[in-house]
């Protein structure tokens, strides 16, 4: 009677609820104004990743010269190039017209090293979000298996609503805390 008294104890550890809730590691972006206290958006946010993150091309272009780059290069925007983004595949939709948007929570990739996000605010505006990182398989228990922790190593964006971006906490675990504030030049 003891035995299978023990042999149902063990039995029922290794039926964890806890493993749906905490298998999956997000990065938590927030959003703050320029004195750093957290704001909502106004506008809906859509935030898309591409499919294939290997095979864009950024094509930026002023009055007298296009430059074609693997790479995104910001330093052009500033000599008055504009940027056009030639995506010859298809876009996956994270988040879908979020209202009221304070933060949002967004998987890394675990095959890749770097991830690139579309803020899309409205149907004309919108920033692009490179974050780049290591993947760090972690082992979390015989019930659970492996889950992927990450940490950054660099981060980068466009500056059409993005003022600066900042990492507050480099690890990226399945407990969720903010690794990311993302400052907006105006007040959305």
């Amino acid at each position: 009677m003891a035995l299978s008294a023990l042999l149902c104890a063990g039995l029922s550890g290794c039926e964890s609820g806890d493993c749906m809730l905490s298998s999956e590691s997000y990065c938590s972006f927030s959003f703050v104004n320029a004195a750093g206290k957290g704001i909502k958006l106004l506008d809906t946010l859509t935030v898309a990743v591409n499919l294939n993150d290997y095979d864009t091309t950024y094509v930026y272009r002023c009055d007298t010269d296009t430059v074609v780059s693997q790479l995104p290069v910001d330093t052009l925007e500033a000599k008055g190039y504009d940027l056009l983004l030639l995506a010859n595949r298809v876009q996956g939709i994270l988040l879908n017209r979020k209202s009221g948007a304070e933060r949002v929570e967004l998987p890394l990739s675990f095959t890749a090293d770097r991830d690139t996000f579309f803020f899309h605010y409205s149907a004309r505006l919108s920033d692009t979000v490179w974050v780049e990182h290591q993947n760090h398989p972690y082992f979390s228990s015989m019930d659970c298996g492996t889950v992927m922790h990450y940490k950054i190593v660099g981060i980068a964006s466009t500056t059409h609503l993005i003022d600066s971006i900042q990492v507050t906490a480099p690890e990226v675990t399945n407990t969720l805390k903010e690794n990311v504030k993302i400052y907006f030049t105006v007040s959305h």
